[in-house]
């Protein structure tokens, strides 16, 4: 295959693996985005711009899966915006983590497959 299909195919992969992320870091801890960004880096070594990572926060509030509070921190002297996930976003993380789980099971089950026939 050639270099531009997997580059494509990995940039698919990340974003689809984002929300999943984000979503389950928000369940994990409350937090605002710039911490997000380095929370995530630094737990998966992936590296998030803010570009990437605002247009999605934005999609779930739109979608009423978190909400928003905007929380001082002592000795910053701006508020800083957190996010939360609503009981609708936890209902859909659950399920979407099921499906991960059964699809993540699927895909080891292939790769470690042995009675292919000759």
């Amino acid at each position: 295959m050639s270099q531009n299909f997997t580059q494509n195919w990995g940039t698919q992969m990340k974003k689809g693996m984002l929300l999943l992320l984000v979503m389950n870091l928000i369940k994990k801890k409350s937090c605002y985005g710039k911490e997000m960004i380095r929370i995530i880096k630094a737990e998966t070594g992936i590296e998030i711009a803010e570009g990437t990572l605002y247009p999605i926060l934005k999609k779930l509030k739109q979608e009423q899966l978190v909400v928003t509070k905007w929380v001082g921190v002592e000795g910053d002297e701006r508020p800083k915006k957190y996010y939360y996930l609503t009981g609708k976003g936890g209902n859909l993380l659950q399920e979407i983590n099921v499906k991960w789980g059964k699809l993540s099971l699927s895909y080891s089950s292939i790769l470690n497959y042995t009675h292919l026939p000759n």
